[in-house]
């Protein structure tokens, strides 16, 4: 059985006349190892949000249902959209949003499987918007009309900052957000070229280790409860291996079943096949990892989508959905 092989690089942000033309490119043929299992090519980003995945790999789990997997690293969720629609990969991460703007671009995706959600409790959250120990930004009241480092625009971190400050009756008007790797977040907020920084794990446990100040836990306030990452695959490969998408589905679903369950081993499995460091696995925050297929969460991010002007308008969401065996 496969285990991770790493790692290619897939080029960072695709236009959307890029993918466009990767949407002309057909699905991937599925071939079978010496056991007869279908051989499935997964990429996902390098985080501890793919853990459950290694783990179900691990486990046998994905045997089970007569597949061989094999994991492969992509820079980002934009990178791995367009490796699923031109066929480089038959399965692919990315979070719910960027979903959303590659088929409001024209991409025929489907969604195919739950990654990682939100918990309820702010304590539990994945994310939060921090500043220095000393910033007069008091609370999340404060951060209207301040500049707050993102990853990317238009993406997760512009949407549930604003939608998690106006859930407390916070007007978010007048936030400039600043784009850059998370990484350097900490050294821009150090030098003032920003009043907060915007973290996720392991980058979020590593803000706090440096003294920072947390003081918005975005993803849960903005969505308890909710899954805001899944596993895609193209229209084509669906409509071809309908058996092997839902094969898929089961598969990854014990896996997040077993990771909720099994807490030291998905920290384990965190730090054997995403290099998280162990001082930081003991002490950082998982994602809610699901079964099955959270369709409510897509359509509630679809409409803050809208809102925010990330995407024209919604789409007919049953036409992009495979909906898991009962």
């Amino acid at each position: 059985m496969s285990r991770t092989t790493s790692l290619r690089a897939l080029a960072g942000a695709v236009s959307a006349a890029t993918l466009l033309i990767a949407g002309c490119s057909g699905g991937p043929s599925v071939e079978t190892d010496e056991q007869g299992n279908a051989q499935l090519t997964v990429y996902h980003i390098t985080t501890a949000d793919s853990s459950p995945l290694h783990l179900g790999i691990e486990k046998g789990f994905f045997e089970e249902e007569g597949l061989d997997v094999t994991v492969k690293i992509a820079e980002s969720g934009s990178a791995i959209i367009p490796s699923v629609v031109n066929g480089e990969s038959q399965i692919g991460y990315a979070n719910v949003v960027s979903d959303l703007a590659a088929i409001d671009q024209g991409l025929d995706l489907r969604f195919v499987v739950n990654c990682c959600g939100t918990y309820s409790e702010p304590s539990q959250d994945t994310s939060g918007v921090f500043v220095l120990e000393d910033s007069d930004i008091a609370g999340p009241e404060d951060l209207p009309g301040k500049k707050i480092a993102v990853n990317s625009t238009k993406n997760l971190g512009d949407i549930t900052i604003p939608y998690a400050l106006e859930q407390q009756g916070i007007d978010p008007a007048g936030i400039e957000w600043v784009p850059m790797n998370f990484s350097d977040m900490g050294g821009a907020l150090e030098r003032g070229d920003v009043d907060a920084i915007w973290q996720v794990e392991p980058f979020r446990t590593l803000a706090t280790e440096a003294g920072y100040r947390n003081v918005l836990a975005n993803f849960t306030e903005a969505l308890p409860d909710s899954t805001l990452g899944y596993y895609i695959t193209s229209a084509e490969f669906a409509e071809e291996n309908p058996d092997i998408v839902q094969a898929f589905q089961r598969g990854m679903s014990k896996s997040n079943e077993y990771a909720t369950e099994n807490e030291d081993e998905l920290r384990q499995a965190a730090i054997d096949y995403v290099n998280v460091d162990p001082a930081i696995a003991e002490k950082m925050n998982f994602a809610a990892f699901r079964p099955g297929l959270d369709t409510d969460a897509i359509r509630t991010y679809g409409e803050l989508s809208v809102k925010y002007g990330v995407i024209s308008k919604e789409p007919n969401y049953d036409d992009y959905i495979i909906q898991p065996e009962s």
